[in-house]
């Protein structure tokens, strides 16, 4: 049932997976509006449905300020839900006088802008990211929302031809992050990708700030056939269109997997066993997913403790032959594609 009482405003601005893993919060909202973070309107324009949303920056001059109060009167909005903003949003809505306006209550200006603050420990990482955003928005609502989980489309036909690929006849392999989690050793994406290879072509894809992970897996695989190198060369609707017609998809903890997970492809995630780190909190969402996690007993609370801990290097216990025989298990999952 949609929630037609009013316009409700929504802010996330931060990464691309933490906005994956809030946008269902609205799906019961029929004049429901998004604050994101620039760059990623490709990410609100190809989700289904489509969503409303402005892209604003998490820093901001005085002048664009006052823009953005003007233009937040104007909207009317009753309701206001912040997942993660910086500290003026919540001083914006203030003064814009929004009588809902609902966050987290941690740091002093919570308590300052928000009328119905939420106290959460997501550091204990008792339930997935989704679930805690869906937790804070019934708290400051007042009533029950559906689960669900973000669906995007593909709608862009022209890169696959471009780099020879054809829809269901390669996998995807992700091999960088923003250095939040720990990550996979390159020799095991590297004897991953030439596993796959073996069977079909592999796509190797990537960011700018992806190169300390993918420069040292290009050298090692340079003369490897059926290896085409997408890093750096896909817009944001084109990776969505890339992962959704792969076959599988492999990715550590970052943005890419949610993208991957939400088209429905299959998809694998390679997490750190670190509590805040491990996949019960930040897994991706979707009936065709699968996470590896090394099975041990780690020490570290909100990150990696490093060589001193007798367990460093633990990701290595992710082997190739466990992330293939998960990749097998995942192709034969049902549940097309979006």
């Amino acid at each position: 049932m949609k929630d037609q009482a009013s316009p409700t405003l929504f802010v996330r601005l931060d990464r691309i997976g933490d906005l994956v893993l809030s946008l269902p919060v609205d799906e019961s909202f029929d004049r429901a509006s998004w604050w994101i973070p620039k760059g990623l309107k490709f990410v609100t324009d190809n989700a289904e449905p489509k969503r409303n949303a402005k892209e604003v920056a998490r820093k901001i001059s005085a002048r664009n300020f006052w823009k953005l109060f003007r233009e937040t009167k104007r909207e009317n909005f009753q309701t206001a839900v912040v997942f993660h903003a910086p500290w003026w949003v919540g001083l914006l809505l203030f003064l814009a006088r929004i009588p809902v306006r609902v966050g987290v209550r941690s740091q002093w200006h919570s308590f300052l802008f928000f009328n119905r603050g939420v106290r959460q420990k997501r550091s204990r990482a008792e339930h997935s990211e989704l679930e805690y955003n869906f937790l804070l928005a019934e708290a400051g609502l007042g009533h029950s929302l559906p689960r669900t989980s973000l669906q995007l489309r593909s709608a862009e036909n022209e890169v696959l031809p471009r780099y020879d690929l054809a829809p269901g006849t390669y996998s995807v392999v992700h091999p960088g992050m923003g250095g939040s989690a720990l990550n996979w050793p390159i020799e095991n994406y590297e004897g991953l990708v030439r596993e796959l290879v073996s069977r079909e072509k592999v796509a190797i894809t990537g960011t700018p700030a992806d190169e300390p992970y993918v420069a040292p897996l290009r050298e090692r695989l340079r003369d490897l056939p059926n290896v085409v190198w997408l890093d750096g060369k896909l817009k944001g609707p084109e990776l969505i269109s890339v992962l959704a017609n792969a076959r599988t998809v492999t990715a550590p903890s970052t943005g890419v997997l949610h993208l991957a997970a939400s088209t429905g492809v299959p998809t694998l995630g390679l997490f750190s066993p670190v509590r805040v780190q491990q996949p019960k909190r930040w897994g991706p969402q979707g009936a065709r997913t699968k996470t590896l996690m090394p099975q041990v007993e780690c020490p570290g609370e909100m990150s990696c403790l490093g060589p001193a801990c007798p367990l460093f290097d633990c990701m290595k216990r992710i082997t190739v032959s466990d992330a293939v025989q998960a990749l097998d298990e995942l192709a034969f999952m049902k549940g097309p594609a979006i």
